[in-house]
């Protein structure tokens, strides 16, 4: 985006937030106009935070609003009046504007920096005077401009131009010419749809979506009917646009004096296939002895054609047509399977379930139909068919667990605990994925998940359990004791069974909790104390901060102190109501701990959360480290983000982010720091 269209979002930005934002730094109206002529971006905006109000206040009388709107044009017309304050002058104009300041956009229009505002101005004042600077530029400007100034006359309709968009729809200009077409087909006289009607009859090859789109506007709005019925046939012929075509056959259908049914029944026979999907989107219209004509020549019709005309059957007939969906569920041709599945599960009838959970082990689409049908079925008659399923069709058990958690059918959580107990991870992730939908936090789920836990070896199989119970336990409200189930589901748990259950009483929180963990950390056995000190680096806040920094700093084992002290770089950089200050002076410290260049690069990285002006002179110091660059690179666009903090300090800013889109390596950080630095 360039620098001109940059201020001019930043001066949208300004009008719609100028509310709030100006609050913090009033400026009285005579000083705003004083200093609008010469304002810059990247200056204080409280002058235009003024000015917005200004002009919203004038917009109370017509007097109030001309006398605003000529004062706006005078610093329009001042030579020395920057380019940021012509900009902000022309949005303004934009909403405040009389056909007075016509020609006053009309000149600025023509100069490159102000043409594509000016032009948005004068296109939003109504009137002639507005309408004829726009007419008048068609034939002074160029290029993107010229296009810009196409589509305004376009949009207002003006029919005058129709003659002027003629010669351009011939330009060299691709896109002006693109614009012509478009414009014409807005104002959509008889003069532009014959304009239009003869560029599409000239040409053999077919009509460009441009064209056709534009056309079809033309005979929306003709109350010519013969040039209606040209316009249709004509984007009717083979070749067209697939959408045109449909849109033409459909206007074409409703235009015929024989009734529609008949012809419905013509079409579906059709060669063209986009004719036979227009007349099976009007099923509606045939009478029960049509349809029954239609379904006997079934097998004439394509697979698609079949599809819509069992489809609409099933809707009007229900059951009679149960055995000719089965057939096509049993046919080798896919979309033919995929379409008779669908419409079995429309049937209501619970016999067909066993052949929907067959498919359930055929392709991706099959299985999506079978699903989708199997949900619209009685949920008595299929939960328990699903669960039966579970144990004797191992292909189908991803889907039939996904079916299972979409119907929340309890019946299945016992079932799925015992799937979830086996050793591979291609068996227990999908159980655990049903049980986090199925379970609720309550005593009967939560104890059945724990027992879970305590029987699965330690690893990636636990921790994936751990996680589960953390999904069930999280649908608590947020002020409840999430790890009081958990606890009271361990009471009979043995000591020896701490190391399993510790690190999740960590993910949860809470004051037991936190008591339980403390008493691992104090004992003596080496596996119940690496548990602990797990379940306080899981903790889900910053409470445990400074236990975390203690152990950072003082535990003899450096595997601990290492996960304490990215734990610790974790919480600290959470939201609280810690004053930032503080915050970031225990992420220095993290710093200082820091052992390894993974480690100091999380700390750059949480240190983005930190929105000081401190935080960003902090890090910008890494940007000569390289280790580090790229962990500050990403922090500091972070920060900048920040309008708060980026607008008042854009010359502390702007270097940084230059620098950043010069060195970072990750395109994503490259354009957020560009689009910073023009002040997006």
């Amino acid at each position: 985006m360039n620098a001109k269209r940059s201020i001019v979002v930043a001066c949208l930005a300004a009008f719609v937030f100028g509310m709030t934002a100006g609050a913090d730094a009033e400026v009285s109206v005579d000083d705003a106009w004083k200093a609008l002529p010469s304002y810059e971006y990247g200056q204080d905006m409280a002058p235009l935070f003024a000015i917005n109000q200004a002009v919203i206040q004038a917009m109370a009388t017509p007097e109030t609003r001309a006398a605003c709107a000529a004062r706006l044009a005078k610093v329009l017309e001042d030579g020395s009046a920057t380019l940021a304050a012509k900009q902000h002058v022309c949005l303004q104009l934009r909403q405040i504007g009389t056909p007075a300041e016509a020609p006053v956009l009309a000149k600025a229009l023509l100069v490159s920096e102000t043409s594509e505002m000016a032009r948005k101005a004068l296109a939003a004042i109504p009137g002639e005077e507005s309408l004829a600077a726009l007419r008048a530029a068609l034939s002074q400007l160029q290029g993107m401009a010229l296009a810009g100034v196409v589509n305004a006359v376009g949009r207002r309709g003006d029919a005058q131009s129709v003659s002027a968009l003629k010669e351009l729809a011939d330009s060299k200009d691709a896109t002006v010419a693109d614009a012509a077409v478009r414009a014409l087909g807005n104002i959509a006289n008889e003069a532009a749809a014959t304009l239009l009607l003869a560029r599409a009859t000239a040409k053999d090859a077919p009509a460009s979506p441009t064209l056709a789109a534009a056309l079809i506007r033309c005979a929306i709005a003709s109350d010519n009917a013969a040039q209606k019925d040209a316009i249709y046939r004509k984007l009717s012929e083979a070749g067209q646009p697939a959408g045109a075509r449909c849109a033409a056959f459909e206007a074409l259908l409703t235009m015929q004096k024989e009734p529609v049914a008949a012809i419905v029944g013509q079409w579906l026979t059709a060669d063209d296939p986009v004719r036979r999907r227009v007349a099976a989107r009007h099923l509606d219209t045939l009478s029960d002895a049509q349809l029954d004509s239609l379904l006997d020549r079934m097998s004439s019709f394509d697979d698609a054609t079949q599809t819509q005309l069992l489809q609409f059957s099933v809707e009007r007939k229900g059951g009679e047509i149960v055995e000719l969906a089965l057939e096509m569920a049993g046919s080798k041709n896919e979309g033919m399977k995929r379409a008779g599945i669908r419409i079995l599960g429309q049937t209501g009838d619970p016999a067909v379930i066993p052949l929907l959970i067959d498919a359930l082990a055929g392709s991706e689409l099959v299985v999506g139909a079978a699903r989708d049908a199997l949900l619209k079925l009685p949920r008595a008659e299929v939960g328990p068919a699903l669960l039966a399923a579970l144990a004797d069709r191992p292909a189908a058990r991803g889907p039939l667990i996904e079916l299972l958690g979409r119907l929340k059918y309890y019946e299945a959580i016992d079932p799925l605990v015992e799937i979830a107990e086996q050793e591979s991870a291609e068996i227990y992730e999908p159980a655990l994925d049903g049980l986090r939908v199925i379970c609720d936090p309550d005593t009967t789920d939560v104890p059945r998940l724990v027992k879970l836990l305590l029987r699965v070896p330690a690893g990636k199989h636990a921790d994936e359990v751990e996680k589960t119970i953390l999904v069930v336990c999280n649908k608590l409200p947020d002020d409840a004791d999430h790890a009081e189930l958990v606890l009271a589901a361990l009471r009979s748990a043995p000591e020896s069974q701490a190391p399993k259950y510790l690190p999740l009483l960590g993910r949860l929180g809470g004051a037991e909790a936190r008591k339980r963990i403390d008493a691992g950390l104090a004992s003596s056995d080496a596996a119940v104390r690496e548990a602990a000190v797990r379940a306080l680096c899981n903790w889900p806040s910053a409470d445990v901060a400074d236990q975390l920094l203690a152990l950072a700093k003082e535990d003899e084992n450096k595997t601990f102190k290492r996960w304490a002290l990215r734990a610790f770089i974790r919480v600290v950089s959470l939201k609280s109501e810690r004053p930032e200050a503080q915050t970031l002076a225990l992420l220095q410290e993290a710093m200082r701990l820091a052992e390894n260049d993974e480690d100091r690069q999380l700390v750059l990285e949480r240190a983005g959360n930190v929105r000081t002006m401190e935080a960003v002179d902090w890090i910008a110091g890494y940007l000569d480290n390289p280790a580090l660059t790229q962990a500050a690179c990403r922090a500091l666009v972070e920060l900048a983000h920040h309008r708060f903090l980026r607008h008042p300090n854009m010359d502390r800013f702007r270097p940084l982010l230059k620098r950043i889109a010069a060195i970072s390596k990750d395109p994503a950080v490259v354009e957020r720091a560009t689009r910073y630095e023009q002040g997006l």
